[in-house]
């Protein structure tokens, strides 16, 4: 199995974009609400479960039930509202949800429950995808390695730790209250990642974004395929999927 991973917000939609032109579906589907996607179901609510067992925050972080029911009030409520107003309120919730800006580290006191818990579903999940796409791995990558998963490249595409942050307040998956915490979070994910993929000895390709989108060819060079695609094939499926208009910031 491929898998496309990182922070996220840096080209790993468009990668698994291109899979799926090439043949390798990653399954999922498009979200035009955060101009992203593609992620299978199965993987995320894994994904989902595993980090929640070793204490690791993936999304939104909880708070206190008292914010949640206060959140979830605002969202269902937010058409209703003028935009000043739900702006404001979200403002303030993740001013609360997000301090203090310390991260919730991996729980290794029970990383061999965990992994014994999940072991069988990520080995059958593995053993028959090729391609998957979720940056969840960013941070359960260990659990998978662990397990005995086959797991056969990463391919890790990264941008500038203010960009990724700026791109999630842009499409509103948090406000900018918000910022501080999550940057250190994806820095702390990205050491995950990387330490795991080193322990196993998973060869890992780093993508510099948007760099690897100026030069198909180069990229052909470098991304691993489940089969052999022509480099004709390749910069056609590239084409096919590459839209410029949905590149905001270069950084």
């Amino acid at each position: 199995m491929i898998v496309v991973t990182g922070p996220g917000r840096a080209g790993t939609t468009f990668l698994a974009l291109l899979y799926r032109e090439l043949g390798f579906d990653p399954g999922g589907h498009w979200r035009p609400q955060v101009r992203a996607g593609f992620e299978d179901r199965e993987f995320r609510r894994l994904n989902m479960a595993i980090a929640a067992d070793l204490n690791l925050t993936v999304e939104a972080r909880s708070g206190p039930k008292s914010l949640l029911k206060l959140e979830r009030l605002r969202a269902e409520r937010a058409e209703h509202l003028p935009d000043s107003l739900n702006s404001r309120l979200k403002r303030w919730l993740d001013a609360v949800r997000y301090r203090p800006t310390t991260l919730e580290t991996l729980d290794w006191t029970n990383f061999d429950e965990v992994v014994a818990c999940y072991g069988e579903q990520m080995r059958a999940l593995a053993a028959r995808t090729q391609v998957v796409k979720d940056t969840r791995f960013n941070f359960t990558l260990y659990a998978w390695l662990a397990s005995g998963a086959s797991i056969d490249h990463l391919v890790v595409p990264l941008r500038t730790l203010d960009s990724m942050v700026d791109s999630r307040v842009r499409v509103d998956m948090f406000s900018p209250e918000g910022r501080l915490w999550w940057k250190n979070n994806f820095a702390y994910g990205v050491g995950l990642l990387i330490t795991a993929a080193y322990e196993y000895k998973i060869p890992l390709v780093p993508l510099r974004f948007p760099d690897f989108l100026d030069s198909p060819r180069e990229l052909y060079t470098k991304l691993p395929l489940p089969e052999p695609r022509t480099q004709e094939e390749f910069e056609r499926a590239f084409a096919e999927v590459y839209r410029p208009s949905l590149l905001h910031d270069r950084r």
